[in-house]
């Protein structure tokens, strides 16, 4: 009698392997940064990394907690391919009863946010929202990429259309910065709440206090990148 648990252990190991590959993919097919630079967290801060991107091996290490990366968001030619509206509690070090507190307020900001970008044109599966666990991040992403500066402008008058020009945004620098903007990317360790980013399926039901923070990559699939063309019609 012969066992197969070595056949199928491989069998296992390569579905796993297939797994993880395919949540990079669609990691990446949203969150384009630079292939030649990175930003790696060390010693309590950013610094960059030259030589390539998001790599496999480093989506594998950031997803797992055993380091941390931002990417930079503007390519050789000043484009970029998301945008990203900051709808955070400021200030973001005083300790996590006091983010919980303002979250509700910033739960309606990044709902009104979300609504104005849906009367602009856009479905909901346009749009992504994660939680840092200092607020909300309501991204838009693109399937090529567009002037930063039309987006930013775009982005301008999004915040100026629902009264909220108080909310930071990226993309925001273009012309003093040869990389663009530092993005942090989710499912990371937030040092002002030692608890982990995640995505938020729906706005509504989602509760800051006793929420899953493992991470739920099928939000990223459902998400449908938008035609750059969009943006002309509100810039």
């Amino acid at each position: 009698m012969h066992s197969d648990d070595g056949r199928s252990g491989v069998h296992e190991n390569a579905e796993e392997a297939a797994l993880w590959q395919k949540r990079h993919t669609h990691f990446i097919r949203l969150y384009k940064g630079r292939d030649d630079v990175i930003a790696e967290m060390s010693n309590g801060k950013y610094i960059a990394v030259a030589g390539a991107g998001l790599t496999f091996d480093r989506f594998m290490d950031h997803v797992h907690l055993r380091k941390t990366y931002a990417v930079y968001n503007m390519d050789p030619l000043k484009r970029v391919s998301f945008g990203l509206f900051d709808v955070d509690v400021f200030p973001r070090d005083e300790g996590w009863e006091k983010i919980l507190s303002s979250l509700e307020t910033k739960r309606n900001e990044t709902a009104l946010i979300v609504k104005t970008l849906m009367e602009m044109g856009l479905e909901r599966r346009n749009i992504l929202i994660e939680f840092p666990t200092v607020g909300f991040h309501v991204l838009i992403f693109f399937k090529d990429p567009l002037p930063a500066k039309a987006l930013k402008t775009l982005m301008e008058n999004v915040l100026k259309r629902c009264d909220l020009t108080h909310v930071p945004f990226y993309p925001r620098k273009i012309e003093d910065s040869p990389y663009g903007d530092r993005v942090q990317l989710p499912l990371r360790i937030n040092r002002n709440t030692s608890r982990r980013s995640n995505f938020v399926r729906d706005l509504n039901s989602f509760d800051p206090e006793h929420y899953d923070d493992d991470p739920d990559f099928s939000v990223l699939e459902d998400v449908l990148p938008i035609d750059p063309q969009w943006v002309a019609q509100w810039i």
